[in-house]
């Protein structure tokens, strides 16, 4: 009888906290955990939407970070040559990628070479799906390039979980993309 009650305290405490702030401002030093050991990893996960995430890790491939960041990033633009592909997830219904299935969300960034779109939807416990991606029409290195590696593993994805200061896409053969928090107005 006491876990029931537990777990609507929380619902309610999240949407409460959920109310105050549309998207959570966090800093480079914030830990991505759940701040509470028995928290639902969905809840944890809605927790994050509108922080974008900078891949780092793609299977086994390190992803490096950019030696330089410009400080003049214009919106809608493509980061530059050396720029970690991106990730943003939303708590927006989306536009045309939705094909009228309920319960998926909008999601998107920037990958090796363009811009992309895609919708996601959260299941029980830790269980993460994608459907629809669309995306810019920029060329990349060939059938194996990065580019395609990424949108593979995106697409091959079925849970998430955080794990000190991180965000993990982990597809069901065990393969993961892993991502950190973007620096402070990163898109």
């Amino acid at each position: 009888m006491y876990k029931p009650f537990r777990r609507i305290l929380i619902v309610l405490l999240l949407v409460g906290t959920a109310s105050c702030s549309a998207e959570r401002r966090v800093s480079a030093s914030d830990s991505v955990v759940g701040s509470r050991s028995d928290e639902e990893p969905s809840a944890a996960f809605r927790t994050w939407l509108g922080r974008t995430w900078e891949l780092a890790r793609l299977g086994e491939k390190d992803i490096p970070a950019p030696v330089t960041r410009s400080h003049e990033q214009r919106p809608g633009r493509h980061p530059g040559p050396g720029s970690r592909p991106t990730i943003r997830f939303t708590s927006e219904a989306p536009g045309s990628l939705s094909d009228g299935k309920p319960g998926f969300l909008s999601a998107g960034g920037w990958s090796f070479c363009n811009g992309y779109g895609t919708t996601y939807a959260l299941g029980p416990g830790d269980q993460l799906r994608f459907r629809g991606f669309e995306s810019t029409l920029v060329g990349c290195d060939g059938p194996d390039s990065l580019e395609t590696r990424f949108f593979r593993a995106l697409a091959s994805t079925r849970r998430f979980a955080f794990d000190s200061g991180a965000l993990h896409l982990i597809a069901e053969d065990g393969s993961r993309l892993i991502f950190v928090a973007a620096p402070e107005g990163a898109k």
